[in-house]
């Protein structure tokens, strides 16, 4: 569970909603609107600090997770 996209890569959709990551393209966990707020509010509100905290308890629930690899070990050498 190291995801570092919260903090470090978040997304812009065509029309100014800001999602989580590239694995909510649909902007399904909007976290705001460009339209109606500051990228610094935004980034800084309640909505975003409640998914990140979900992030930090636990992937396994949370949709978008599922497919991703972000902090996990997908190549081994043995």
């Amino acid at each position: 569970n190291h995801c570092w996209r919260l903090w470090h890569d978040p997304v812009i959709t065509w029309d100014g909603l800001v999602a989580p990551c590239c694995f909510d393209k649909d902007a399904q966990h909007r976290l705001g609107d460009l339209k109606e707020k500051s990228f610094k509010e935004i980034w800084n509100n309640g909505a975003y600090s409640s998914f990140r905290k979900k992030i930090i308890k636990g992937r396994k629930n949370i949709d978008i997770c599922a497919n991703c690899s972000e902090g996990t070990k997908v190549w081994t050498h043995e």
